[in-house]
C-alpha cells in the first residue's frame, strides 16, 4: 500500500481511534468476548469481557464531560490568547484555514460551510473590519472527500459575498489537510507579497497549524477562536454531553497529530 492510499485512510482511521468510536469498540469487544465466554464458559474471558465494557463505557463518560475537554485542551495542547489590534499591525492579511464543507445543504441547495468553518470566517470578518486586512482562505477537499463539489474556498468565497458582501482577496482551494493548506497558501500568497498573516483557526486547531505554517515559511500572528470553556454550570460541565464529546474529540485528534507529526 502506497503512502496516498494511506492518506485517504487517514480520517477513517482517525474516526475509529477517538471517541466515541474508539471506546465503543472496546464495549462492542468486550461484548463479543462475553458471548463466547459464555458459550466456552471460560472464566477469563468473561472477565477481561467485563473489563472492556467497563473501561470502554467509562472512557467514554468521561471524555464526555466539558471539565474532561477543559482540563485536555489546557494540559495536552499549547495556549494562545485571543489576539489583540495592535498585534495585528504586522499582518499583511488575515488567513482563514478550512473547517470543512456540507456537501449538500437543503436550506441553501448547494454546498455550504460546515460549522467550525463558518465560525472561523465569521471571526475573520470581524478582524478584518477591526483592522482593514484583507481576507484569504485556504481550503481544498479533505482526504476523506469524494465528491466532486467546488473547493471549500470557493463556498467560503460565495459565503463571504452573500453574508457580508465582502470579496475574498485570494484563495487556495487545492489542500488536503493542514500541511498542505500551509505549504500551499505560501506558494499561492507569498508572490503576492503575503508572507506575514493572523492565521484564523480554533484555539484546539492553533499549536499544530501554527507550526505548519511557520514551516512552510509564513510569519504568523495567531488569532484563535472557538476556545475549549466551562459553561455557566459546574454540574452540567460535570455531566456528559453532546459538546462536551465533540471537544474532548477536537482535542485528542490535535493532540495525536502534534504527537505523529
Amino acid at each position: 500500500m502506497n503512502i496516498s492510499s494511506l492518506l485517504f485512510l487517514k480520517p477513517i482511521l482517525t474516526a475509529l481511534i477517538l471517541p466515541p468510536a474508539g471506546p465503543l469498540l472496546l464495549v462492542f469487544i468486550g461484548i463479543g468476548l462475553g458471548t463466547a465466554s459464555r458459550t466456552k464458559s471460560k472464566r477469563v474471558l468473561k472477565k477481561t469481557s467485563m473489563g472492556l465494557i467497563l473501561t470502554g463505557s467509562l472512557v467514554l463518560w468521561t471524555l464526555s464531560c466539558e471539565d474532561t475537554a477543559v482540563w485536555m485542551s489546557k494540559h495536552l495542547l499549547p495556549q494562545f490568547e485571543p489576539v489583540s489590534a495592535t498585534q495585528l499591525s504586522g499582518a499583511q492579511a488575515i488567513l482563514v484555514l478550512g473547517g470543512g464543507t456540507e456537501s449538500f445543504n437543503p436550506s441553501y441547495a448547494g454546498p455550504e460551510l460546515a460549522s467550525n468553518a463558518y465560525d472561523r470566517l465569521r471571526y475573520a470578518v470581524y478582524l478584518s473590519k477591526l483592522t482593514g486586512l484583507p481576507i484569504v482562505y485556504s481550503g481544498g477537499t479533505g482526504w476523506g472527500d469524494t465528491t466532486q463539489g467546488p473547493s471549500e474556498a470557493q463556498v467560503a468565497a460565495a459565503t463571504l459575498k452573500r453574508d457580508w458582501n465582502i470579496e475574498l482577496k485570494y484563495a487556495e482551494g487545492a489542500s488536503r489537510d493542514t500541511r498542505e493548506n500551509a505549504n500551499l497558501s505560501y506558494a499561492a500568497f507569498s508572490p503576492k507579497g503575503i508572507k506575514s498573516v493572523a492565521l484564523v483557526t480554533h484555539a484546539w486547531h492553533m499549536p499544530r497549524a501554527s507550526r505548519n505554517f511557520r514551516e512552510a515559511g509564513f510569519t504568523v500572528i495567531p488569532a484563535p477562536m472557538g476556545f475549549v470553556l466551562h459553561s455557566g454550570s459546574a454540574l452540567l460541565d460535570a455531566l456528559p454531553s453532546e459538546g462536551g464529546l465533540q471537544d474532548s474529540h477536537w482535542i485528542l485528534k490535535e493532540w495525536l497529530g502534534l504527537l505523529v507529526t
